[in-house]
């Protein structure tokens, strides 16, 4: 199978290949690191004609607080550019499957938990609204010309990974990194509010179920289906590393508005529909991720 992992040289696309690779995928990377801009029209009509059997589309914009300060930018990469490979697919490669990561902040702030797929979509972010729009247009487009599309809305992702400035996006992550080196965790407002938390193992696993299966026009939530508190989650990190502490402080203006408050995946729509069933509980993914050799 050939398969192009756009942004194949992030977090989760580093996993991502190095399964593939594992299932003897031909795994090509389309991603800035190596001179990829996912903006370039051009270069990306010009990999569309390759007319490969999967595309994961993992290339974006992160952070919301960050894409308030960023707009332009974050529809530039995140929507139009989204909209842009669908266009080359549907004219050059419309057989391809197209699994696109996209985020639980589609939903903005949860009026029940856990949230299914049919909760309102409000997002409170320039990311999560260019995200919203990105998803809608992967429907028109299965709908007009046939695309076969699935979209995941991912909640937090974590796992083994290199070390690496934080960008307002995977917190726990920069958390580990930060207990590791004996520092401060610093939390906004009381840590009261649910999160759920996905290894990243479980997630890669998901997204090779999508790309082997029809699931066409389809959107799924993808998370472990259980709710951790924030500061919960703060502690049980300090606890596996065994040093670092805890701060907490009253919350930014900035922060405060694209805090959702808490949320839960309803898994249930993936786990019916994909088979998907995730393994790996946060405790023993803290675990894993401390003793990878990544």
């Amino acid at each position: 199978m050939r398969v192009l992992i756009t942004g194949g040289t992030g977090f989760i696309g580093t996993h991502l290949v190095k399964r593939l690779q594992d299932l003897q995928a031909k795994v090509e990377i389309f991603d800035l690191s190596n001179g990829d801009d996912i903006c370039d029209f051009q270069k990306v009509k010009a990999t569309a004609r390759k007319k490969f059997d999967v595309i994961y589309h993992l290339a974006g914009f992160s952070g919301s607080k960050e894409s308030n300060e960023n707009i332009e930018e974050c529809f530039k990469i995140n929507t139009i550019a989204t909209v842009n490979l669908m266009k080359s697919l549907a004219k050059f490669s419309s057989s391809s499957k197209l699994v696109i990561s996209s985020s639980r902040l589609e939903y903005g702030r949860p009026q029940y938990l856990p949230v299914d797929e049919k909760h309102p979509t409000l997002p409170i972010s320039a990311y999560g609204l260019s995200k919203l729009i990105a998803t809608q247009m992967a429907l028109i487009h299965h709908k007009l010309n046939g695309l076969k599309i699935t979209v995941f809305r991912t909640s937090n992702v974590y796992g083994p990974h290199l070390l690496s400035k934080f960008s307002g996006y995977n917190i726990i992550n920069h958390f580990i990194d930060i207990a590791k080196n004996n520092g401060t965790l610093t939390i906004y407002g009381d840590g009261e509010q649910l999160r759920d938390y996905i290894f990243v193992d479980d997630l890669v696993e998901a997204f090779i179920l999508a790309g082997g299966k029809n699931a066409s026009g389809e959107i799924y939530n993808l998370g472990f289906g259980k709710g951790i508190k924030l500061k919960d989650m703060a502690k049980m990190i300090i606890k596996a590393v065994g040093i670092g502490r805890i701060v907490y402080k009253q919350w930014p203006k900035d922060y405060k508005e694209v805090e959702t408050g808490s949320y839960i995946s309803d898994i249930s729509k993936i786990k019916r529909e994909l088979g998907f069933k995730p393994k790996i509980d946060f405790e023993t993914g803290i675990r894993k991720t401390l003793e990878a050799n990544f």
